[in-house]
């Protein structure tokens, strides 16, 4: 099950991601929080596992006008598939490295490359097209919200 996030908590989310990648530790410092924010370690691990399971969905081409039979149909076949089962998989580890690790913000940046690391897995993306993805990512956040 997918972890809620608010558009707030995604632009956090992805400010770190864009630090990690731009190996900028004191803007990943800054974005550690302060009271009543989700840990920074535990916000990454929440979107990682938001974000691969929307790449599963849009790779199995699940989308919001396929009626319940094929929804049901294609989900199912998420289920079976391997690869899809790693990713899960990988975000239980992602919430099960957090759990270990604690809320130090220092711990965040190893979860932020696991997430860098899967979404290259599945994109084939570099760091310049990762932050082509974070931007774009950001930029779907800003004209929901």
């Amino acid at each position: 099950m997918d972890i809620e996030l608010t558009d707030d908590e995604h632009l956090r989310a992805l400010a770190a991601l864009e630090a990690v990648v731009g190996n900028n530790d004191d803007a990943l410092a800054f974005l550690a929080g302060g009271g009543g924010e989700r840990p920074l370690p535990a916000l990454l691990a929440a979107y990682g596992q938001h974000t691969l399971h929307r790449i599963l969905i849009a790779a199995f081409g699940i989308d919001a006008t396929m009626d319940y039979d094929e929804t049901g149909r294609l989900v199912a076949e998420i289920n079976s598939d391997p690869m899809a089962r790693m990713v899960f998989v990988l975000t239980d580890a992602l919430h099960n490295q957090v759990a270990l690790a604690g809320d130090d913000p220092a711990n965040a940046k190893p979860v932020a490359r696991s997430i860098l690391l899967a979404i290259h897995a599945f994109t084939d993306a570099d760091n310049q097209d990762a932050l082509t993805l974070l931007r774009a990512l950001r930029n779907e956040v800003l004209r929901v919200g």
